[in-house]
């Protein structure tokens, strides 16, 4: 037998009302629908009958014990590894507070978050089941282009200090990953198409809540898939992996006469998912290479340690509880009982980290927080693939991985995220490189 392949999607909006995802823990409510949010799925199956699935959520995370009994539920229901399941999050600022538990604060979770919640779940398992119904042999291409979609988001202000603006002298990564599967037969499809194109670029989805911030979109990902499907048929399936984007934001954002990012508009979105539709059209129209599947996964955990005497004092997070606005009350109420509690604070971050095998010769790695888009030529170098694609924002979305290299500079990625998650506030030590790199070594080792 040969590769064979199946996939499928379905509607994952929730109901109005939601905090919003991407704003800390601000309880933003959703108030109108601009554009559908998509869970997809893609079954890989080899020769041997060894398979992965694929599920992309047009979601800003989700939280560990969530993620962990998704991932189980399509295990069971694939047969495929638990190692060779991957949830890769869009990571859009538009969609629900998916990730509630990651979040600083002391409201508890909403019940109607809770109750979407446990319909994802069920809803991840019909797609990835109709995804197995639709199982069909295929040809598998990988093809691999560029985009400048992206731009680097840390640059020194005149002051010094590393801040949240356009820096066209940055690192950001213009690999544009597509792999493409073409039926070859009848088999046992169903409607819904005998091709599909899987797209990889790192970049955040923080257009839309520049002009609609209570507005439900899947941000560029979602509008790039509707231009590619435009263009190649709507029955293709176009599905997203979100990248390495931890400090990378949108190009067209960037005014680099001021050297600010300005407020998106409408015009933003529809140029920015022109734009990355262009480059996916421009890689498929390239040859490619033809892969013969060969898959096998591996996944485990780096344990990225906490630099505890970087963590602020106590009257620090007092003062913010004071502050009158709610994302400030939020973080400082939580770390100032947290501190005062006698629970120690995280030592380390349990980082969960894999690596899919697709062929004898193509690899992808993923890491489960939004890691900086150096990572890609770290981890290229650190395992001797300089084809390596890594995706982030897999499994669930912890916090930001920055380098050793950044942790020298400070900023936003560096410091001031740590606090706006459960596993904070204080940011990594040094030697950051070297515990993932060892981590990834070992998962290659059963690979090679």
């Amino acid at each position: 037998m040969g590769a064979r392949a199946g996939w499928a999607e379905a509607e994952i909006t929730p109901p109005l009302g939601l905090p919003m995802g991407g704003r800390g823990p601000r309880f933003t409510p959703g108030a109108r629908v601009l554009d559908p949010l998509m869970a997809q799925a893609l079954v890989l199956e080899d020769g041997a009958g060894h398979r992965q699935v694929w599920v992309s959520l047009d979601l800003i995370g989700l939280d560990y014990a969530r993620s962990a009994a998704v991932r189980h539920d399509v295990a069971a229901l694939s047969g495929a590894d638990y190692e060779a399941v991957v949830l890769n999050f869009a990571h859009v600022h538009s969609g629900p507070m998916s990730g509630f538990d990651k979040y600083p604060t002391l409201v508890p979770e909403p019940p109607l978050l809770r109750g979407y919640l446990d319909v994802l779940r069920l809803t991840v398992r019909r797609v990835v089941a109709t995804a197995l119904r639709r199982m069909q042999p295929v040809e598998v291409h990988c093809h691999r282009g560029v985009s400048h979609l992206g731009i680097n988001r840390r640059r020194r202000n005149a002051q010094g200090d590393m801040v949240m603006a356009p820096n066209p002298e940055g690192h950001y990564n213009p690999d544009l990953w597509v792999l493409e599967l073409q039926g070859t037969g009848t088999g046992a499809a169903q409607p819904g198409g005998e091709r599909a194109v899987v797209f990889s670029y790192g970049c955040h989805p923080v257009i839309v809540y520049g002009f609609a911030w209570d507005g439900i979109s899947a941000d560029y990902p979602g509008a790039t898939r509707k231009a590619l499907g435009a263009q190649l048929g709507r029955d293709v399936h176009c599905q997203f992996m979100q990248g390495l984007a931890g400090n990378v934001r949108p190009r067209v954002l960037a005014d680099l006469e001021t050297g600010t990012f300005r407020k998106a508009t409408p015009a933003d979105l529809d140029q920015a998912a022109g734009e990355l539709a262009s480059d996916v059209l421009t890689a498929l129209g390239d040859a490619g290479e033809t892969l013969d599947l060969a898959l096998a996964a591996a996944a485990g955990w780096a344990h990225a340690a906490r630099d505890l005497d970087r963590v602020p004092p106590v009257v620090h997070w007092q003062a913010l509880a004071e502050r009158d606005d709610e994302l400030s009350r939020n973080v400082g109420g939580y770390w100032a009982r947290r501190l005062t509690s006698g629970l120690p604070l995280a030592r380390s971050l349990p980082l969960e980290i894999g690596v899919l095998q697709i062929a004898t010769s193509h690899r992808v790695a993923w890491i489960a927080a939004e890691a900086v888009a150096e990572w890609l030529g770290l981890l290229r170098t650190r395992l001797s693939d300089p084809r390596l694609t890594v995706w982030g924002y897999s499994q669930q979305v912890s916090t930001y991985l920055p380098t050793d290299a950044l942790l020298q500079e400070g900023g936003y990625e560096v410091l001031d995220a740590n606090w706006y998650d459960e596993g904070g506030p204080g940011p990594f030590a040094s030697g950051i490189d070297a515990t993932v790199g060892a981590g990834f070594s070992a998962l290659m080792r059963p690979l090679v």
